[in-house]
């Protein structure tokens, strides 16, 4: 087995801010309030998903994947686009839906089971709540999004519309099909599209160098006269800069870009895994040094643009935000479990009748091991 240094990934890639926070090129032309938006943006975002792990371990949400140590990547994309565009996540961006204003209790609600249906009454949207850019579900099947994302792109080139559709694919995704035949699609037809690649370095527990033989992940669109670029995944102006780049290329009518933004995931792949049977701290360490906030915030205090009781009082600020999108997701109600059945088929196959009656009898407190003939299984 190769030592993990072997593994690291190349850091040839974009840079403007060092992991020390010290700039290392040009910075975007962004005014303070902007720089301290993006700031906030990513507190905001690692408070709240602590809040939701600790909601996941006492039994209030069931399962979370978070972006720590990632937030710089989905933030830098998100931040890109304008209103009107189309952003198509996976589970694992969430830093670019706090960025356009998803409200924090329909997250958590939506964490915490309750369907579309149940949110919209009870925690509904007006003109003032409604995120100015069109964020599809959350999508948990791999690389889905990346079809839909071409074909949503294609729909406003064919309609003449200026709007620009990003997605988001993660390392291992890149081994599916949909990501090729996106891709291609994207390239021939030269839709407005931008793909980010999250490149967090595991597909669950498989590495990056056992998932692909290519040098990076930038250059697999090569191969479909994709454009590509390859940042520091933690530099949110890196990120934010290629992206901005990528966006202004398609609505310009000059096709699609593939970003690979190198990061690492420094937490598990959701609350279902334990990472440390599979890599090891010095790897954990490495990437602890080289975290999106921690640069961000030398760079801010450095420049004058914040001070150490401007980041005291947001804090403060956002441990009460972050509290108040609880308390309004808990009174949402549970929806039926039944719920869990709908729309996954036309018509009911055996095997949705089994598992409807196993779920009546574990509501009805009784043993679920039994089948719905009444005959223990062997």
């Amino acid at each position: 087995m190769a030592l993990w240094s072997e593994e690291r990934p190349s850091e040839d890639f974009y840079r403007v801010l060092a992991p020390d926070g010290t700039l290392v090129g040009d910075p975007p032309d962004l005014d303070d309030d902007e720089l301290r938006e993006l700031y906030w943006t990513m507190k905001l975002t690692r408070a709240f998903e602590d809040k939701a792990l600790r909601m996941q371990r006492s039994g209030e949400v069931s399962i979370i994947s978070r972006c720590r140590g990632e937030e710089a990547t989905p933030l830098g994309a998100a931040a890109a686009l304008s209103p009107g565009d189309w952003c198509f996540p996976l589970y694992r961006q969430r830093s670019g839906l706090v960025y356009w204003g998803v409200p924090l209790d329909r997250q958590l609600a939506n964490l915490m089971g309750a369907e579309p249906e149940t949110i919209d009454d009870h925690l509904p949207l007006d003109d003032a709540t409604e995120p100015p850019v069109n964020f599809s579900p959350g999508y948990v099947p791999l690389g889905a999004n990346l079809p839909n994302t071409v074909g949503s792109a294609l729909t406003d080139k064919l309609n003449d519309r200026d709007t620009v559709s990003l997605t988001f694919v993660g390392d291992g995704s890149t081994s599916q099909g949909d990501f090729h035949d996106a891709l291609n699609f994207a390239g021939v037809f030269e839709v407005p599209a931008v793909f980010i690649c999250q490149n967090n370095q595991w597909a669950i527990s498989v590495p990056a160098h056992r998932q692909t033989a290519s040098e990076t992940f930038a250059e697999k669109s090569d191969a479909y006269g994709v454009p590509n670029e390859r940042v520091d995944g933690n530099d949110i102006f890196a990120v934010y800069e290629k992206a901005t780049e990528a966006v202004e290329r398609a609505r310009n009518g000059e096709g699609p870009t593939f970003v690979e933004c190198v990061t690492y995931r420094i937490v598990e792949h959701n609350t279902a895994d334990e990472p440390s049977v599979y890599r090891d701290e010095e790897q954990r360490e490495y990437w602890l040094e080289r975290d999106p906030i921690d640069r961000y915030e030398a760079y801010l205090l450095a420049e004058g643009v914040l001070t150490d009781e401007d980041i005291d009082a947001m804090e403060d600020e956002i441990s009460e935000e972050v509290a108040s999108a609880v308390a309004a997701a808990r009174d949402v109600p549970e929806s039926a479990p039944h719920r869990m059945f709908d729309n996954h088929l036309r018509g009911e196959s055996w095997n949705e009748s089994h598992q409807r009656a196993e779920l009546e009898r574990e509501l009805d407190g009784k043993n679920p091991f039994v089948d719905w003939t009444g005959e223990g299984f062997e």
